[in-house]
């Protein structure tokens, strides 16, 4: 492809108009304020998050404000890769006229990590070029999260864009997003959009109909990755055993895995096994929960669980685990706790530790409290989760208090933390 038609407001002035009208995603703001900094701007997440509009929408929002369309340049490594001194030294003569160390322009490179050895080239361009700023892409985060964060240690920050949040989801439908306070006025509409939500965590899916949105995920996320990104990343030849392993974890939402297990169903050497589902878990596929030791601080390899990143990705029917995929999706926990016949659906580790359990139920019985006790006990706090479909209400039992909140109004009320620090 010529440059100009990764670049047509060069000619028009503008991004395309379609683009321009989109519904901006959270991170927008975050970004825009980011482009005057001397950093690196790194955004990395799952195919068809949006990372592309995103991309765009900035270079919209600097045409609007004056900055010289021959000034910003775009390029996807996703449609054609060439070497990026060779993209550079065209983009300097064709259509700068000028090297790009005298001048102040904005570079976006999408997909930069199909640029082999991107990192070290990248870092050469930002160390030689004091105005450019870099605004990056990828889909991969192997190498934009480990070998990256070396090479580019002190220019770089990263920025992870998920799925659509339930918050982003009723903005991106032109809903409102009620207050805390006006949960009940609005909770029946609310349910009837969480359903839906379920299947339709990507920005080009909202309008859809359930059979073309889960269509979509499949065919042009799920297979599009397993048969060709991860294969070209990871330089694999055995895709089918990651396919395998996807549709494992696609199929039961929080299942155990058991790498020895796994290794003699499936005939694999048990590297093998690891090795797939870190090809997974590092395109952003699934999410491997670790479980908690009893310190609280340290964690094990062993027992992880792991989810689809969305439950949109699910083709599970089981309710109770597709509720859980989301909200491990939602709260973006990395952990669990399990001791024995105790359980803790997910621990969030912040400023604070906090216990939730989701129970897909609408009356909570004592004895669906016994695992959160029994976590709070142990780690000696005062307060835990139950995220359900029932009434909201508080339990005091054994000196902890347990907030029991609807689903729906959890999701609403965590996009301010009202709950997670508010209590």
């Amino acid at each position: 492809m010529d440059a100009i038609d990764f670049n047509p407001w060069w000619e028009t002035g503008a991004i395309d108009s379609e683009t321009s009208s989109m519904k901006r995603r959270d991170m927008f703001p975050k970004l825009k304020a980011s482009l005057e900094d001397r950093f690196v701007e790194i955004i990395i997440g799952l195919r068809r998050v949006g990372k592309t509009v995103l991309m765009h929408q900035l270079i919209g929002y600097l045409l609007n404000n004056g900055v010289d369309a021959k000034r910003i340049f775009y390029y996807s490594f996703d449609i054609e890769r060439k070497d990026l001194d060779r993209i550079i030294k065209e983009y300097e003569e064709k259509i700068l006229q000028d090297r790009t160390k005298e001048k102040s322009v904005f570079l976006f490179f999408d997909e930069i990590h199909k640029l082999e050895d991107w990192e070290n080239k990248v870092k050469v361009l930002y160390d030689l070029n004091p105005g450019v700023k870099l605004i990056l892409s990828g889909s991969a985060s192997l190498n934009l999260m480990k070998k990256s964060r070396e090479s580019l240690a002190g220019r770089a920050r990263f920025h992870y864009l998920s799925p659509l949040s339930f918050n982003e989801f009723l903005k991106f439908r032109g809903e409102k997003i009620p207050e805390r306070e006006e949960f009940e006025i609005y909770r029946r509409k609310l349910e009837i959009r969480l359903r839906e939500f379920m299947y339709k965590g990507f920005p080009e899916t909202i309008e859809m109909e359930e059979r073309k949105a889960r269509e979509y995920v499949r065919e042009l996320i799920a297979e599009r990755i397993i048969y060709r990104d991860i294969p070209e990343t990871f330089r694999i030849e055995d895709f089918e055993i990651v396919r395998i392993l996807a549709d494992y974890v696609f199929k039961n939402p929080g299942i155990i895995l058991n790498i020895d297990s796994l290794s003699r169903d499936l005939g694999r050497h048990k590297k093998t096994i690891r090795n797939a589902l870190n090809y997974l878990e590092l395109s952003f596929l699934i999410k491997r929960v670790s479980n908690l030791r009893g310190s609280f601080l340290s964690t094990s390899r062993k027992n992880r669980k792991a989810y689809p990143l969305h439950p949109s990705l699910s083709l599970s029917r089981d309710e109770d685990r597709n509720l859980e995929c989301l909200v491990r999706s939602e709260t973006n926990a990395e952990y669990y706790w399990r001791q024995q016949s105790y359980e803790v659906d997910f621990v969030l580790k912040n400023d604070k530790v906090i216990p939730i359990e989701v129970k897909n139920k609408e009356r909570i019985e004592q004895r669906d409290l016994k695992g959160l006790l029994k976590f709070c006990s142990i780690a000696k706090l005062n307060e835990g989760f139950v995220v359900s479909r029932g009434d909201e209400r508080s339990i005091d039992a054994d000196g902890v208090r347990i907030e029991i909140v609807p689903v729906s109004k959890f999701f609403i009320c965590t996009k301010n933390n009202d709950y997670l620090i508010q209590g």
